[in-house]
């Protein structure tokens, strides 16, 4: 995956723009996750992502109110929007708050002109329900928070060029890239 203006960035700014972004959510998942991935991995990244290159970007298993979105083995962003489009009528009636936040991320991006960060990581943590079954995608950048950011950006007509990430990476990670 093509990574553009690339910087090391200490994890207390992750966490610092997430709250500022999605508010002072101390115990959430989102933050437990960041945190594990940050254990994991030990260092960060802020870099950019070109538009044309988000599709790669692993997808763990997300399933809600009974509708599987993804499957417990995972997919890629690419794969994860042609199912959703393809069952997007199904979808809307099993699960309209996955469909609901989808619709809303692509107001506010086309309001605000910005996409909020997409948090990420080298590979998948390989914990929980679901990123445990995710061992096909070892080495793939893979989704810690943003899945309807990112399935809202590529359901756009008018995309942005390039999309803002924050990248969980194992300390020698700049060093071979």
């Amino acid at each position: 995956m093509k990574l553009l203006n690339i910087i090391e960035i200490p994890f207390e700014k992750v966490l610092e723009t997430y709250r500022i972004e999605n508010g002072q959510k101390n115990d959430s998942w989102e933050i437990t996750n960041l945190t594990r991935a940050n254990k994991k991995f030990g260092s960060w990244i802020n870099c950019e992502i070109p538009i044309t290159e988000i599709g790669k970007i692993v997808i763990p298993h997300y399933k809600y109110g009974g509708a599987i979105i993804i499957p417990k083995e995972g997919m890629i962003l690419s794969d994860a929007y042609d199912n959703f489009y393809k069952n997007k009528e199904r979808f809307e009636r099993e699960n309209p708050q996955f469909c609901e936040r989808i619709e809303k991320q692509k107001e506010i991006i086309f309001k605000s002109k910005k996409v909020k960060v997409i948090y990420l990581s080298q590979e998948p943590l390989f914990i929980g329900d679901s990123y445990k079954n995710l061992t096909k995608f070892k080495g793939t950048i893979t989704k810690l928070d943003g899945t309807h950011r990112l399935i809202a950006l590529i359901d756009l007509k008018e995309k942005p060029k390039s999309i803002d990430a924050f990248i969980a990476v194992y300390n020698n990670f700049l060093t071979i890239f």
